[in-house]
């Protein structure tokens, strides 16, 4: 084995991989979401043509195609302005659905960059049709295999039999060594120019610039593991609310939707990061009409598929300009105020207070317990080279 192939983090075994598909499991239906407009369902869902439409299905996918099995096809729906994709598929461990990830992912992102909406089954939803959505999120979307099992797992139970599982496993590893090469590379490109900027430049004072230079330098954005570990070392107990910052108070719904505390606390601003109809609160502008607040919501969902991000630079310059005059008090809040509350504040503190993401989890822990999700975790981090690579330009 290659030194290259050793620093890859290896793939669970199938058998972590099933005990991760049984945990926590309930009933989830004919057909859910399993990530923004892609679903997954069985073959009813796939046969009620009034249901797809209900849907807003712009695609179809079915990993069960042929006369043997779920036998649709363009000609099915050819009264309507669905686009059909089949795969040909067995649900046996010695079925080999590999050479169906690609082009299945592939349609799958042509459709979703479109603004479509797609369906992935098969017979039960279960097995063919969850595998090609994980080789998806896989190659399309970068997650690892574990990161797209929980995904899904938050709207579908799905169990791919121990065949497709082996099969997933190794397109994880084979993504996980490209990725690994490609980092690589770059290191050795971005030493290359660095070497050849060094050449073309006058002597400096190495000695001047050892000492100018700042552990800043060699700030490298953690891992999502390494950023969890940080989030559950020596947090606070949790409480109702709390303030992280100058005027700035995280909290609950019970927090929120108590007026007299809010008085009491002299809130004038208040930013819902649980603005909607699912697992949110809903309160409004309107449910302080009688009250002197500024309000801002933020339609989320805290799941780690929903994109939070398109939302981290908007809800900062609320922040921002709400902090802007001395007598303003913010709170912010979702239902625990621990996930979608927590995760746009932190933003904040990255955007307008230039601190990486490990500054602001330190800094915010400290005043209040907060567990973001894996995604939004993700998501900071991304945030979190995004603005360091900004900083550095």
């Amino acid at each position: 084995m290659s030194a290259e192939e050793e620093s890859v983090a290896p793939t669970p075994p199938t058998c972590g991989l099933l005990g991760l598909l049984l945990k926590n499991r309930h009933p989830t239906g004919a057909v859910n979401e399993v990530w923004p407009d892609l679903f997954i369902g069985n073959a009813a869902t796939a046969q009620d043509k009034t249901l797809l439409q209900n849907l807003g299905i712009t695609h179809v996918v079915n990993a069960a195609d042929g006369p043997q099995h779920i036998d649709t096809g363009p000609r099915f729906y050819k009264d309507t302005n669905i686009l059909y994709h089949g795969v040909e598929a067995t649900d046996c461990r010695g079925f080999d659905l590999s050479p169906f990830f690609s082009e299945t992912s592939d349609f799958i992102h042509r459709a979703l960059s479109q603004k479509g909406k797609v369906l992935v089954h098969c017979a039960r939803g279960i097995s063919r049709s969850a595998a090609l959505v994980l080789a998806f999120l896989m190659i399309k979307v970068g997650l690892t295999l574990v990161e797209s099992v929980e995904v899904v797992c938050t709207s579908r139970n799905i169990l791919p039999n121990v065949g497709f599982l082996n099969q997933l496993c190794e397109l994880d590893s084979t993504l996980a060594l490209q990725r690994r090469k490609t980092h690589v590379w770059k290191e050795a490109m971005v030493i290359k120019m660095a070497s050849h900027k060094s050449k073309s430049r006058a002597k400096i004072n190495v000695t001047k610039a050892a000492e100018e230079s700042s552990t800043a330098d060699d700030y490298v954005t953690p891992g999502g593991y390494e950023l969890e570990k940080i989030l559950n070392r020596g947090s606070v107990a949790y409480t109702h609310v709390n303030e992280v910052w100058p005027n700035v108070y995280i909290g609950d719904e019970q927090t929120a939707k108590d007026k007299l505390t809010l008085k009491s606390l002299g809130i004038t601003h208040i930013l819902n990061a649980a603005e909607g109809t699912w697992n949110n609160v809903d309160t409004g502008p309107g449910y302080y009409r009688d009250m002197d607040i500024v309000y801002y919501g933020v339609v989320a969902e805290d799941v780690p598929a929903f994109d939070l991000s398109q939302y981290f630079f908007s809800a900062a310059k609320f922040i921002q300009e709400t902090l802007g005059k001395p007598q303003n008090k913010l709170l912010v809040h979702c239902v625990m105020g621990r996930s979608r509350s927590a995760t746009l504040f932190l933003a904040y503190l990255m955007i307008y207070e230039k601190m990486t993401v490990v500054d602001a989890i330190e800094h915010v822990k400290k005043c209040r317990r907060i567990i973001p999700n894996w995604g939004f975790l993700k998501q900071l981090r991304e945030l979190d080279q995004q603005l360091l690579e900004g900083r550095e330009g």
